[in-house]
């Protein structure tokens, strides 16, 4: 279903995404080595947690410019497996809603993760795995219900203080598809920087250590982060062009 050299990032108007009652094949057939790999994994980082998560199965871009696309449930076990032994199985990709928060002055808002987590160390938009909360009683997934709870948690924003921005922006790197929802905020850099930096350190169990603000376009070279920022920061003007 995807590529190593599949680098995109496009506009969509809206997003249908829907779970399914299929299993997950390779992580039924991979259980014995899944389970090895966990105790492994869960003796190196004690605070992992193996709880409920959604992999991408299938997606389609239709005509009139909606995400359509099906999702199964699985295990943080089997997902962390299959992630760190170079994705093996080519029939899923990891997807997730991530908060795109521009500030007055339209520059992009990152958060670092806190060693200890998935993503010690890395910067990108504040986004998390889809979880139960997300699904519907239909089988629905309400992506901007994830991103919303991600800005509340990892930011303390509410939605007095954001705009939503029409439609979102998918970003796709090899396995990787995050749906982006956009937002804007009247605070200037200064004052964004300034009341994040105060929940944070507010924040006992904060899982962001900083934050910081990027232009769109800017050199990142230098900067630790996933495949997908970097190909989202690179690629927004040509988005902000198109608006």
């Amino acid at each position: 279903m995807w590529r190593d050299d599949d680098k995109r990032v496009f506009d969509v108007a809206s997003v249908r995404l829907t779970t399914s009652d299929q299993p997950w094949v390779f992580a039924l057939e991979a259980r014995e080595a899944i389970n090895a790999h966990w105790m492994a994994r869960k003796r190196e980082k004690p605070s992992f947690f193996d709880g409920a998560v959604m992999v991408l199965a299938s997606y389609e871009v239709t005509a009139d410019r909606c995400l359509d696309a099906r999702f199964v449930r699985t295990d943080f076990k089997s997902f962390l497996f299959w992630r760190e032994r170079g994705w093996p199985d080519r029939t899923v990709m990891d997807a997730f809603g991530s908060a795109l928060i521009f500030s007055a002055d339209g520059k992009l808002l990152l958060g670092q993760q806190c060693d200890g987590h998935l993503n010690g160390g890395l910067w990108y938009p504040p986004s998390g795995f889809i979880d139960a909360s997300d699904v519907t009683a239909d089988g629905a997934i309400d992506i901007d219900h994830s991103v919303r709870r991600e800005i509340d948690e990892e930011l303390g924003l509410g939605l007095d203080q954001l705009q939503r921005r029409p439609g979102y922006v998918v970003t796709l790197t090899g396995p990787v598809l995050s749906i982006g929802v956009s937002f804007e905020t009247r605070l200037a850099d200064t004052d964004l920087m300034a009341f994040i930096d105060r929940h944070i350190a507010a924040d006992a169990t904060a899982e962001l250590a900083s934050a910081r603000l990027l232009a769109p376009g800017a050199d990142t070279a230098q900067i630790a982060m996933p495949d997908y920022t970097r190909t989202l920061i690179a690629n927004l003007p040509v988005l902000k062009s198109l608006a």
